[in-house]
């Protein structure tokens, strides 16, 4: 008996980059910073801050969103809770693509408003999604963090967004000490 196995294999194209985008690339490598912008949710972006950090100073930027807006509303579609966050994630990596940043995002839950951080840390569960902020600062290596938000002003603001900030201070503590 004959077996004849026919196997095709499929890789993706090498990208082809305009001389723009080749330019672009290697201004880039002029600059040596990394910048990474913490926030709660994918509407707390700066798009114009990520978009002139990555493109006109070339530093390396990237966006951590804590959630992925899935517990917003949705004033345009039927899409709620996890096609929402869909949504909310496909349209944050296409900004990405865009203004020359990178996406990040960790798992805590956009589980809608929430007035203090305390509420909102024991829903996310603190510990879970300060080990991702923690594995994104060291996997990026930002030489500068901004966060969106104030980590000192509990109750000034939503429980999401000051825990965003209060994970971020405690996550760039434990980022340096040994695993």
């Amino acid at each position: 008996m004959f077996l004849l196995i026919s196997i095709s294999i499929f890789a993706q194209k090498p990208q082809k980059l305009t001389s723009n985008q080749i330019y672009e690339k290697i201004q880039k490598l002029n600059f040596l910073g990394s910048v990474l912008y913490i926030a709660a949710h994918p509407d707390d972006e700066n798009t114009r801050l990520i978009a002139y950090l990555s493109n006109q100073i070339h530093a390396r930027t990237g966006y951590l969103s804590l959630t992925r807006g899935d517990g917003g509303q949705n004033l345009i579609g039927p899409e709620i809770r996890e096609l929402l966050g869909v949504i909310r994630t496909q349209e944050l990596l296409a900004a990405r693509r865009v203004d020359g940043g990178e996406q990040m995002f960790t798992r805590a839950n956009d589980f809608g408003y929430s007035k203090h951080p305390n509420e909102t840390l024991k829903i996310w569960n603190k510990n879970e999604v300060l080990s991702d902020v923690v594995w994104a600062i060291r996997t990026f290596k930002p030489d500068v963090i901004i966060n969106r938000f104030d980590s000192r002003t509990p109750g000034t603001t939503h429980g999401h967004h000051t825990s965003s900030a209060i994970l971020s201070v405690e996550a760039f503590d434990l980022s340096a000490k040994k695993k």
